[in-house]
């Protein structure tokens, strides 16, 4: 037991490309106690103290966890290894198993060994440490908090089959051609967790942050707007395979799927290594900061901005310019912008910028139409412009039909469509979001009308 713990606490200096791992405040408190483990006459009262405050630390974390019967530290530690961003599994994503340099495989499996260590740590081992190396009485052992099997909530994630391959594996060392495989085929840190980030500033700082519950919304559940989606899929499938594609504006009325579409791209190609990066408008002046992430990994990444517009008198519009082609510095071949509008040309136009109406005021611009000309040229940057208009009544009904088939609701199609225009017509707007919020609706009373 002193050997495998001594191992453990080894890895607090002995570990090198997944050094950050080491870094989690979970993983410093038992090191810490381990430490204090290894100690030829270590106290009973401090031990017990600290492994109680590893434990109230970690149970929230273990109450997440997919773990389903299992150890939940290791289950934690192997998510930390799998989710790690270092030189072994940055170029894993990038390069095949047998590319990759073999004195760096070396050092790789080492961490693995000592990662390893670290995990078998339990309840038995904490157990144990007070039975054989201290005077604790059983009843003291016996209430000691026990964390594994806590979990109550379906948490699965991407990374479960090379987690449960490693959890299950007697020497982790042996795994490491597999652990390469996982990052290859999908991506190392978070963009190998998550097909959808966004950027999230604090304070002073920023960083991307994977988004958990993503909208699973699919191509082929956006009625009625096929012809719309066809030219957008064209363009990231171009640009998935490495060929040239367009930064692309969807426009038009409100609720007619414009976000919904881009989202439906991720669902779609997110396997084939397309990255969606949500961004809010002023996250613009962020740019080189969200590019420096982003260049030279193997990924295709979608910067999406959505109901992009901006007023007469905001100076963003000129930075957007820069991001869409970019200014002193090159905007990476694996990043597009993809952006919604309710306006065609983004920026707040005023009759005074098109018309002359005779005489002029003191802070009138010399040359109106070189305002004009530039507010219209931040939508030229979008090679792809797709407009997205409101549906009459006939598609909007084509599309309340669909939905409700989908949803298998037991409805005449005469009492639907009625019901489906008096809907519309209390809110005023016709819409496949209408249509969608009606059909929820609808749902959700004949299910109540039938438990009655």
């Amino acid at each position: 037991m002193d050997k495998q713990i001594a191992k453990a606490v080894q890895a607090e200096w002995g570990i090198v490309l997944y050094a950050e791992v080491m870094e989690d405040k979970l993983v410093k408190k038992l090191v810490a106690l381990l430490k204090e483990a290894v100690k030829p006459d270590p106290d009973c009262t401090q031990l017990t103290k600290m492994y109680s405050q590893f434990s109230a630390s970690f149970i929230p974390k273990a109450a997440e966890l997919s773990i389903k019967g299992k150890n939940a530290w290791k289950v934690y530690l192997l998510d930390l290894l799998l989710s790690d961003e270092n030189t072994f599994t940055l170029l894993a994503e990038a390069y095949e198993f047998e590319k990759m340099p073999a004195e760096l495989k070396k050092i790789a499996e080492q961490d693995l060994s000592l990662i390893q260590s670290l995990a078998s740590f339990s309840i038995d081992t904490m157990r144990e440490i007070l039975s054989k190396k201290t005077n604790a009485e059983s009843e003291v052992i016996d209430r000691l908090p026990d964390w594994d099997g806590i979990c109550v909530m379906n948490n699965e994630k991407k990374s479960d089959e090379i987690s449960s391959y490693f959890y299950g594996l007697s020497n982790w060392e042996r795994g490491l051609e597999k652990l390469s495989k996982y990052y290859y085929n999908n991506g190392a840190g978070q963009f190998g967790e998550y097909h959808t980030l966004r950027w999230v500033r604090k304070n002073d700082s920023a960083e991307l942050v994977g988004v958990k519950n993503t909208d699973i919304v699919q191509m082929n559940q956006l009625y009625e707007y096929e012809r719309e989606q066809a030219k957008i899929i064209q363009n990231t499938e171009q640009f998935l395979q490495g060929y040239s594609g367009n930064n692309v504006l969807l426009y038009g009325d409100r609720g007619t799927g414009k976000s919904s579409t881009v989202k439906a791209l991720v669902n779609k190609f997110g396997s084939q290594g397309l990255r969606l990066i949500e961004l809010q408008k002023q996250d613009i002046a962020d740019y080189p900061q969200i590019i420096s992430k982003l260049v030279n990994r193997p990924q295709k990444f979608i910067l999406f901005i959505d109901d992009l517009s901006f007023n007469d008198n905001e100076g963003q519009y000129r930075e957007m310019k820069a991001l869409l082609e970019g200014g002193v510095e090159v905007k990476p071949k694996n990043v597009l912008v993809y952006a919604t509008s309710n306006r065609r040309h983004l920026v707040y136009e005023k009759h005074s910028d098109r018309e002359y109406t005779g005489g002029f005021q003191e802070n009138d611009e010399v040359r109106r139409m070189d305002t004009l000309q530039e507010k219209l040229s931040l939508a030229d940057r979008f090679g792809i412009a797709v407009t997205f208009a409101a549906p009459d009544q006939k598609r909007y009904l084509t599309i309340v039909e669909k939905l409700a088939l989908e949803r298998g609701l037991d409805i005449s199609l005469e009492e639907l469509r009625q019901l489906a225009i008096k809907w519309e017509m209390s809110y005023n707007v016709r819409s496949g979001r209408t249509a969608r919020q009606f059909v929820d609706f609808l749902e959700g009373q004949l299910a109540l009308e039938n438990v009655r």
